[in-house]
């Protein structure tokens, strides 16, 4: 479970702004709460971020994204060099800070990053596990560009600093390499299996969740008891489908519609699950390999899967919906579909899955009717009540702000400082009175976060 994010230096942020999942003083609606009783929290399920266009919503989006695909791909992103706040010149040669920190297995981490961003260069790295006020560092590199671990982690041989020596002059996070380039590292050395569980949060716990974009991480539709649930949750929402049904497919129709790095990451990850294992190098692997995959490809034209299934080959589908007619089933693809069936697809696994998972979603209401945006958000809060499930979206949707409906501490504020950097805080940091009219007062403008215009200001002196 996400317990919070800080970033600076990124894009609209400046200095160091943290977002947390901590719940809050409020006392009312304890079912929206995730009791992590090992660790003495109370992690919120839900949390929505408002603010004006330009104010860094999405920006705090990417600032995660960006922090999983360095972990997960050791690489950052192509425009990375043009992604420090350049609103102060002096930031170029300042680092970039990323900071997350989260429950896996019942223990709590915090991995923390610094990079320079106008050169790439990786300069701090950090791995910390907290128990109580306990903080013991795991490993971390210091000024000479050099891997330290803490003893828990080396054993008796010591190949962990071995491996560390030939990794720090590589540019890419150490969480990377030792989970990437270390064929049967972790079963000869179990002690350092934490590097392994804290890797797989980032792969496969943490979703980063943009409108546009074709792949999501994981699908349930392979499953029929999932399959017909989606069915029935897209029913409720009135889109007139009632039926969904796989059609199997070549891998070639699939990969035809993505682009050449899409579809190097989907075989790099299809690698990883079921590597070859005629190769008796990678025999070292086997035990610790995962034996199941399943991946949603999508696009404005068809949804495609792809699975590993009980027969341990992948297998490929397009889905097709099936809607009642007068009388008469009719099979559709999904360019048939709407705007708002589109993006409410790629929104069900949310409500459908039992996994242990952190969404975090930008832009949960676009291309989605105000009423239906809020019934998602109610569904989600009810289903999500006896499930480690969390999902944080930046959204224009004021009227989620409805006191029977959100605590106060599951609302956020982005808004801008005067010199347009960004700025983070929550309703709970403001001591919000329980009997205010959240909607209303944020439109007012109480809080800050929403756009100002000329004739604002004429109507104030009016009044």
């Amino acid at each position: 479970m996400l317990v919070s994010f800080s970033v600076s230096n990124f894009l609209s942020f400046n200095n160091e702004e943290r977002f947390e999942m901590k719940a809050g003083r409020v006392l009312k609606k304890k079912e929206h709460i995730i009791f992590a009783e090992k660790n003495k929290l109370e992690l919120l399920h839900f949390s929505a971020i408002f603010g004006k266009n330009g104010a860094g919503k999405t920006n705090l989006v990417r600032a995660i994204s960006v922090l999983k695909n360095f972990v997960i791909f050791g690489r950052l992103p192509q425009n990375a060099t043009s992604l420090w706040c350049r609103t102060y010149d002096e930031n170029e040669t300042r680092t970039s800070n990323f900071s997350i920190s989260f429950i896996q297995n019942e223990i709590l981490y915090e991995y923390s990053v610094a990079v320079l961003l106008a050169t790439g260069q990786l300069l701090k790295e950090e791995l910390v596990r907290i128990v109580g006020n306990r903080h013991t560092k795991l490993f971390f590199r210091d000024v000479n560009n050099e891997y330290k671990f803490h003893h828990s982690l080396k054993g008796q041989k010591n190949d962990i600093e071995v491996l560390a020596r030939s990794y720090s002059l590589n540019g890419t996070p150490f969480l990377f390499n030792i989970n990437h380039n270390t064929q049967g590292f972790f079963v000869q050395n179990k002690e350092a299996l934490p590097l392994l569980e804290v890797f797989r949060w980032f792969m496969e716990t943490l979703e980063v969740v943009f409108p546009d974009q074709p792949i999501q991480e994981t699908s349930l539709l392979r499953y029929n008891l999932c399959k017909n649930e989606f069915a029935r949750l897209l029913n409720e929402f009135d889109t007139g489908i009632e039926e969904i049904k796989l059609e199997p497919v070549s891998k070639e129709k699939v990969f035809e519609v993505l682009d050449t790095r899409t579809q190097q990451k989907i075989n790099m990850e299809m690698l990883l699950v079921k590597p070859d294992f005629s190769n008796p190098i990678l025999n070292f692997l086997q035990p610790l390999q995962k034996r199941t995959y399943s991946t949603v490809i999508r696009n404005r034209r068809d949804i495609f899967i792809i699975s590993l299934e009980d027969d341990n080959e992948f297998h490929f589908y397009v889905l097709k919906f099936v809607h009642n007619i007068a009388g008469k089933k009719i099979e559709f693809h999904m360019a048939n579909e709407s705007d708002g069936t589109h993006r409410l697809f790629q929104l069900l696994e949310i409500l459908v899955s039992d996994k242990e998972k952190v969404y975090i979603m930008d832009e949960l209401n676009r291309s989605l009717h105000p009423k239906l945006t809020i019934e998602f958000v109610k569904k989600f809060l009810k289903c999500s009540e006896n499930k480690k499930i969390q999902l944080i979206t930046t959204t224009h949707e004021t009227r989620i702000m409805k006191h029977d409906l959100l605590r106060r501490d599951e609302i956020w504020i982005c808004d801008t400082n005067e010199d347009r950097t960004s700025k983070l805080f929550s309703l709970e940091k403001e001591q919000v009175r329980i009997d205010k009219v959240l909607e209303e007062n944020y439109m007012d403008n109480e809080w800050g976060g929403i756009p100002k215009f000329s004739d604002d200001e004429e109507n104030g002196k009016k009044q």
